[in-house]
C-alpha cells in the first residue's frame, strides 16, 4: 500500500513538473531533462496498463528496453548540466560533451544488441543490473568531477541547475549505495531496496518541482579562466574525469 501511494505521488509530481516545464517554456532550455521526465511519466503509465489493465504476465523485453532507455536519458541530464555550467568555458564544455556522447554511444549500442544475442532472459536481466550499477557509477564520477570544477573556479549557478544537480545527484548516489548494500546483504535486502529507491525518486521530483517552477538564469561567472596554463589544467582535469568514467564503464564487459 505504501509503495503504491509513493508511486501515485510520483506520477502526479511528474505530471506537475511537465506542466510547469511547458508553461514556463523550460522544456526549450533543458530539453534533455524534460525528455527524461516525460519518458518516466510515459513508462509509468505503460507499466500500469500492461500490469493492471491488459494483465500481461511477462514483459521482460519491455523491462530491458525501457530500463536502458531511462538509463540512457539519465546520462543526458548529466550532459545538460555540463553544458549549462561550463558554457562560459567553451573548450572544456566541448571536451566533456564529446566524451559523454562517446560513452552514451557505446552503452546504446550494447543495450540494443545484447538482448538479441543473450542466451536467456535471466542472463540479460542479470547483466542489466550490473550494467546499471556501473553506468550509474560513471555518472557519479562525472558529477563529482563537475562539482570539483565548480568549487575550484567558484562557478555560480542559478536555482534551476542547483535543483537539477541536487535531485539527480541524490538519486544516483542513493542507487549506487543501494547496489553496494545489495551485493553485501543479498536478496533479503530487495524489499527495502525498492522502497528506498521510490522514496529517493519522490524526493528528487519534489526538489525539481520546487527549483524548476520557473526559469532562473545562471549568474554571470565571477571567475574566468585567465591564463593559458590555467585553462590547460582545467582541460586536463576534465580529460582525466572523462577517462576515469570510460574506464569504469568498460568494466561491465569483463567477467
Amino acid at each position: 500500500m505504501l509503495s503504491l501511494t509513493i508511486w501515485c505521488c510520483g506520477v502526479l509530481l511528474e505530471a506537475l513538473l511537465l506542466f510547469r516545464g511547458f508553461r514556463a517554456k523550460l522544456f526549450l532550455r533543458y530539453p534533455n531533462f524534460y525528455i527524461y521526465v516525460l519518458t518516466l511519466f510515459l513508462s509509468d503509465g505503460l507499466s500500469y496498463l500492461l500490469l493492471h489493465v491488459l494483465k500481461v504476465p511477462s514483459y521482460d523485453k519491455w523491462f530491458w528496453y525501457s530500463g536502458f532507455l531511462i538509463l540512457f536519458l539519465g546520462c543526458g541530464i548529466v550532459l545538460e548540466i555540463f553544458r549549462h555550467v561550463l558554457s562560459p568555458y567553451a573548450g572544456v564544455e566541448k571536451l566533456a560533451r564529446v566524451g559523454g556522447f562517446a560513452i552514451l554511444g557505446g552503452v546504446f549500442c550494447f543495450a540494443v544488441l545484447y538482448p538479441i544475442f543473450a542466451p536467456s532472459d535471466t542472463v540479460a536481466k542479470a547483466l542489466y543490473v550490473r550494467l546499471q550499477r556501473d553506468f550509474l557509477v560513471v555518472q557519479a564520477i562525472l558529477l563529482v568531477g563537475l562539482l570539483q570544477l565548480i568549487s575550484y573556479y567558484g562557478i555560480s549557478m542559478g536555482k534551476n541547475l542547483k535543483g537539477m544537480i541536487l535531485g539527480y545527484g541524490q538519486c544516483v548516489g542513493t542507487t549506487v549505495v543501494i547496489f553496494a548494500l545489495q551485493a553485501y546483504i543479498g536478496r533479503r535486502f530487495e524489499p527495502a531496496w525498492n522502497l528506498i529507491q521510490q522514496i529517493s525518486y519522490l524526493a528528487a521530483l519534489t526538489i525539481w518541482v520546487v527549483n524548476l517552477w520557473s526559469y532562473c538564469a545562471n549568474p554571470v561567472p565571477e571567475a574566468t579562466i585567465g591564463v593559458e596554463g590555467d585553462y590547460d589544467r582545467l582541460v586536463a582535469r576534465t580529460r582525466n574525469m572523462v577517462g576515469a568514467a570510460s574506464t569504469e564503464l568498460v568494466k561491465v564487459n569483463r567477467p
